[in-house]
């Protein structure tokens, strides 16, 4: 960089900073009146440091012959000025200014990284039980499919397919898509359910569903398909409640929703013969148990027998779900389905899924807990031993998960 530039990249500089310097002076009283040496002194400090540097710099640039000049230390000064001019002018902004900046910044890093790098994902429901748990805590790998493609076998995350975004409202809409929750007030509304499948078939695959010996079976390209994956034991049903407050409203305020109690039935993976607190997978007492009206049993589903699709009064079966096909899977486009069959709304309800709404993959476990709780916290308040001794699931934590039970081909 020769001298004229030199000249006018300081020129740009100083001038920046001769615009702001009164305004220095007045923010270092300021703080000094209020108390605040410490952030005064370091003022203090930059402030000689830049009437030092432009005085020196000065002398050099207009004082001094271009053949005496060292463009490299000039450089190295200008570059000097500049960040200390930087520091001075983040030090001098108020308070309040900074944490707003700060926040916002962060906002902004939390949202890139969210929707493009990993996320941190709760499962709520069991649709890919045993491999993936109610109350585990999922690392989704986002930049997993920017190189590569989809393979089939993997557990994959992707937006609910079945969600209807505003198309009202581009605005409301891209804050569903990328943000998610909801602000009423502004009219922005909830995003999509994340949802975990398995890739049973790739586009240009041909998939058909049957029922043989009343089990469930999946033919690819005309070969039936060995799928150790699938949860092998039977689910039962049991009464779940959520929340911390047993009522709505406190006086004439509202208890908001994610306070409330709420009590939802739930099918879990059973393993039998296994008393009931001390199950694999989620232990339960005899209370949540949830027994038929009419015969007082258990209610159980049993795992591989066919799911059936019931008419308006939800007692005539209408048809199987698991028979379907033979279908080519299109361009674009993958045919997912839950380990759990009996618990899964996958592709034999909703057909494809398409590529533009997958997220990543599910890498591994961070942690998980026995608990329905989206929050963590409120399960450590209502059972401040049992979460210590009974809900952690220690033996999940950091646990990968491969193509099959956890484990890669």
């Amino acid at each position: 960089m020769n001298r004229e530039k030199l000249s006018k990249a300081f020129l740009s500089w100083k001038e920046k900073y001769q615009q702001k310097k009164d305004h220095f002076k007045k923010r270092m009283e300021k703080m000094l009146l209020s108390g605040n040496t410490d952030v005064a002194g370091q003022m203090k400090d930059l402030f000689d440091r830049a009437e030092n540097l432009i005085a020196s710099l000065d002398e050099t640039l207009h004082s001094t012959s271009s053949a005496n000049v060292d463009q490299r230390t000039v450089s190295a000064k200008i570059k000097e000025f500049k960040k200390t001019y930087k520091q001075l002018n983040e030090l001098s902004k108020p308070m309040l200014q900074q944490w707003a900046e700060a926040i916002i910044i962060a906002l902004a890093l939390a949202l890139v990284l969210r929707n493009f790098i990993f996320g941190l994902y709760h499962v709520p429901t069991g649709s890919a039980e045993h491999n993936i748990l109610v109350g585990d805590r999922i690392w989704g790998n986002k930049m997993a499919y920017y190189m590569g493609d989809v393979k089939r076998g993997e557990l994959v995350i992707f937006d609910n397919p079945e969600f209807n975004y505003d198309r009202s409202s581009t605005i409301n809409r891209l804050w569903q898509k990328y943000v998610g929750f909801p602000i009423p007030l502004l009219g922005l509304g909830m995003g999509p359910d994340n949802v975990v499948k398995r890739v049973i078939a790739l586009p240009g695959d041909v998939i058909q569903g049957k029922i043989e010996n009343n089990k469930t079976v999946i033919y690819l390209n005309g070969k039936k398909l060995d799928e150790p994956y699938v949860n092998e034991y039977p689910l039962i049903r049991l009464r779940k409640t959520t929340g911390l407050v047993p009522f709505q409203t406190f006086g004439p305020l509202r208890v908001p929703s994610f306070l409330q109690q709420h009590t939802k039935d739930v099918n879990y993976t059973y393993v039998p013969d296994v008393a009931y607190d001390a199950q694999p997978y989620y232990r339960f007492t005899e209370d949540e148990i949830v027994l038929h009206p009419e015969t007082g049993e258990k209610m159980l589903l049993q795992s591989g027998s066919p799911c059936y699709v019931v008419d308006l009064t939800g007692h005539e079966l209408v048809y199987s779900v698991d028979t379907f096909g033979p279908i080519t899977v299109p361009e674009g486009k993958y045919w997912m389905m839950g380990d759990s069959r009996k618990n899964s709304r996958d592709s034999r309800y909703w057909q494809f899924l398409d590529k533009s709404l997958i997220h990543g993959r599910a890498s591994f476990v961070i942690y998980s807990i026995d608990s329905e709780e989206s929050l963590w916290l409120f399960e450590l308040i209502k059972h401040p031993i049992d979460f210590w001794t009974k809900k952690l699931r220690l033996n999940r934590f950091f646990t990968g998960l491969g193509k099959y039970n956890g484990k890669k081909e």
